[in-house]
């Protein structure tokens, strides 16, 4: 967080939280074995990858096309008060706090897991915006190899080929590890415990926009990501989305994993349907305005050449 906390002020002050009492502890409601934990299914359009960085801990990567203005998806994702409006696995999000750069959020999620199992966990987080270039490299792991980005730094140079950019679009999902290593291979553990997970779906060469979040306290023992959004045409955006997640050692990320790439996948999908019809709605007000002033400009027109006649 140093590099962060250098281009930033935090917007987390340190001081004690104006936040329910008593934070919402993670709970079974019911007795759940390993063997219950659910493959996620890739929705139209999203590409997940997973990368399994250790027994207990996963990187998480994702990615839509969304078919409006990179304004429109950071407007809906800086929605602070509103996300529980789109985001369908919200029960409870609260803002905390404000600043010029973000702001500290009260969330509680939940999901049904099996045959009546609901599994539920609270976070506060604080989110950092980083609208103009994106997130510093250096609060970032190192760009897997083998993603977009890693290739386009090993050639440098090279100019991006946009039908690539653009192919993160379809839909897949896959698991980025082998023998119990991943795209982690050879990177410390440390960086990967301390920094931000890079996007890996995200498109190299192009200007990004950034969201980090990262739990401040909460029912993980790490719990942090990126939001990326990236304009790739005029009314074309590429959403992508990276997560670092460390259940409380009691909780083997196992039984939850395919439940939390499953959220990601819906909750893609649902930012990606938001901001469309926002900005749908947007243009056809916008049109309609338009036509109004026509109208009226029209019947000014007219109106001044019959009180010339008269004249």
């Amino acid at each position: 967080m140093n590099a962060l906390q250098a281009s930033h002020s935090a917007s987390y002050s340190g001081r004690p939280l104006e936040r329910p009492t008593r934070l919402a502890r993670t709970r079974l409601q019911q007795r759940v074995h390993c063997s219950a934990a659910v493959r996620p299914v890739a929705a139209a359009g999203v590409r997940i990858d997973v990368e399994k960085t250790s027994w207990n801990s996963r990187r998480i990567f994702a990615s839509v096309s969304v078919a409006t203005p990179k304004q429109s998806v950071w407007s809906a994702l800086t929605d602070y008060d509103g996300l529980q409006k789109f985001i369908p696995s919200l029960v409870e999000n609260r803002c905390l706090e404000r600043s010029a750069y973000g702001a500290v959020l009260y969330q509680v999620g939940a999901q049904d897991v099996a045959m009546g199992v609901k599994f539920s966990a609270a976070v506060t987080l604080r989110c950092t915006e980083f609208q103009n270039g994106g997130l510093p490299e250096s609060a970032m792991t190192r760009p897997p190899p083998g993603s977009p980005s890693a290739s386009s730094a090993a050639s440098a140079g090279s100019s991006m080929d946009q039908g690539g950019a653009t192919s993160n679009g379809g839909s897949a999902s896959s698991t980025m590890s082998a023998g119990g290593t991943g795209w982690s291979s050879g990177e410390p553990a440390a960086s990967i415990e301390s920094l931000y997970p890079f996007p890996a779906t995200s498109a190299p060469g192009v200007r990004a926009s950034d969201i980090t979040f990262e739990m401040l306290e909460g029912d993980f023992q790490v719990f942090r990501g990126v939001w990326r959004m990236q304009q790739l045409s005029e009314r074309l955006t590429l959403l992508s989305y990276a997560l670092y997640v460390k259940p409380q050692a009691w909780l083997p990320v196992a039984l939850i994993q395919g439940r939390i790439e499953n959220e990601v996948v819906r909750n893609l999908e649902a930012v990606s349907r938001y901001a469309e019809s926002r900005f749908q709605a947007q243009q056809a007000a916008g049109a309609g305005a338009q036509a109004q002033a026509q109208q009226a400009a029209g019947a000014g027109a007219q109106a001044q050449a019959q009180q010339a006649q008269r004249k």
